[in-house]
């Protein structure tokens, strides 16, 4: 059984390392198996039976590499799988440990709880909730460790050693190119906030709303197609930084259902994803739909990127973009609320109908309310189940933090036609968290009711070089 010490040494960022790693690998093995196959086809002008022989090497090789890039896969989703369910139970035993086991309360080994003369006090609340919290780590510790290991054997029986060093070397390669150090792609930010504020971008939170600002794309994949910014000016919150919610899809590519009349034959056709896991350091390119709150600005932007359909060989295909819609709201508190809607570009007509689910799109969609504080941002609300979302809040003289991990329903690629028709709540409050933008109940003295207030105004998204403002509320009487 794992101890009160074993906890405090656990660190879950080395599986997130892993998960990286092992995904980084599998691009690189899938990308150097295209180039030799390619070369072998399509590059070489010959014939005859030495022709036929090696295209027939290169095609067992290419089934073979690929065979290892999915075990890649597999190990990739196996860690990142471990560290999201292990992450929580770790970091409040921890926090438990730290903050109620002192003398003369003490947790043994076996996690019985002793010094405790009122278990219904904080103290003894938290401490009864051990037993739980360990269980769970247990269990997910069981599920995932058996499901890495199986991934490594996988591996060891598939992956030759020249297969592994040639991606070792193009894995160098790559982390010797950072995109987003690119000196084009640094002036372009630079100009965009600039053209934005009157002013060049000067500290950490100018320079991240500068990046997702960049009206470029720079992913190979989108050949050239620009994304689609919209955004929507608020009152600034200082000393909040900047709220960073990333919408993406994990997998490499993933089927996209086609519900198109029109086109009964084309029922499905397979779309290119974002290819990771959760990152605090994510680049505003790798999401289907990238949120910027700037509290030191004023400023909410909603980044839609391009959309890319895969051709049958893997390669990207036809790209697409549109642009994401929304309004935003904000409280005299500085709370603000984010309801956005953004639907593929490759999707039918019928994907934004309401008729079709009668409530809701079959779009990514959401309603988000970020409530600032001096612990930092709270996001509560509702949104699809899928993508996967994460959000996290850069503060002048704060460590980054994490505000929200939330994976899709189903992590597979069969994702958007199983999790986009539905919603969950999102944070404590879920939807109770829309209340606060609801105007008071007022009195119908014709019949003598109560009535519900509406909602307070809201700005819709608006374009970059001429974004509206939130209506400001005034703030309750007594406030300053």
């Amino acid at each position: 059984m794992v101890t009160p010490r074993d906890i405090q040494a656990i660190d879950t960022s080395g599986l997130r390392g892993v998960a990286d790693r092992a995904t980084k690998i599998a691009d690189t093995i899938i990308r150097a198996s295209n180039e030799m196959h390619t070369t072998v086809h399509d590059s070489l002008s010959w014939d005859g039976a030495a022709a036929r022989a090696a295209g027939d090497k290169a095609d067992r090789e290419q089934a073979q590499i690929r065979a290892v890039a999915t075990a890649y896969d597999d190990l990739a989703g196996a860690c990142a799988g471990a560290a999201r369910d292990i992450e929580y139970p770790v970091a409040e035993i921890k926090t438990i440990l730290n903050i109620y086991a002192v003398a003369p309360v003490a947790v043994a080994d076996n996690w019985v709880v002793s010094g405790i003369d009122d278990w219904d006090s904080e103290a003894g609340i938290q401490l009864a909730r051990l037993a739980g919290l360990v269980t769970t780590l247990q269990t997910a510790d069981a599920r995932w460790g058996a499901a890495i290991a199986a991934a490594n054997d996988e591996l060891s029986g598939l992956a030759p050693s020249s297969a592994l060093r040639f991606a070792n070397t193009r894995i160098k390669q790559d982390r010797s190119t950072d995109a987003r150090a690119n000196p084009d792609r640094i002036r372009t930010s630079a100009a965009a906030f600039q053209q934005a504020f009157g002013h060049p971008p000067a500290s950490p939170t100018d320079w991240a709303t500068a990046e997702v600002l960049n009206p470029k794309s720079y992913n190979p994949d989108y050949q050239g197609v620009s994304p689609e910014i919209r955004v929507v000016r608020i009152k600034p919150v200082p000393g909040q930084g900047v709220v960073r919610v990333g919408q993406y899809i994990e997998q490499r590519d993933v089927t996209n259902p086609k519900v198109d009349p029109l086109h009964p034959d084309r029922l499905a056709e397979r779309e290119r994803g974002d290819n990771r896991t959760a990152d605090p350091n994510f680049d505003p390119e790798h999401n289907r739909v990238t949120t910027y709150v700037d509290y030191e600005n004023g400023i909410v932007v909603m980044r839609q990127n391009p959309s890319v359909v895969q051709n049958g060989d893997g390669t990207p295909g036809r790209v697409e973009v549109a642009a994401p819609e929304g309004k935003v709201w904000q409280n005299p508190d500085g709370a603000v609320r984010v309801q956005y809607d953004a639907v593929n570009p490759f999707a039918p007509g019928v994907a934004k109908d309401h008729s079709l689910l009668s409530s809701h799109t079959v779009t990514v969609n959401g309603d988000l309310v970020f409530t600032p504080s001096a612990n930092g941002v709270e996001v509560n609300g509702t949104r699809t189940d899928y993508p996967s979302l994460e959000a996290y809040q850069d503060r002048p003289g704060f460590p980054p933090r994490t505000v929200a991990i939330d994976p899709a329903a189903v992590g597979d690629s069969f994702g958007p036609g199983m999790n986009l028709p539905f919603h969950h709540d999102v944070g404590r409050q879920g939807g109770n968290i829309f209340q606060q933008f609801n105007e008071p109940d007022g009195w119908n003295p014709e019949y003598d009711v109560r009535v519900p207030g509406g909602q307070k105004p809201s700005a819709p998204f608006g374009q970059v070089n001429n974004p509206p403002m939130v209506p400001q509320p005034p703030a309750p009487e007594g406030t300053a």
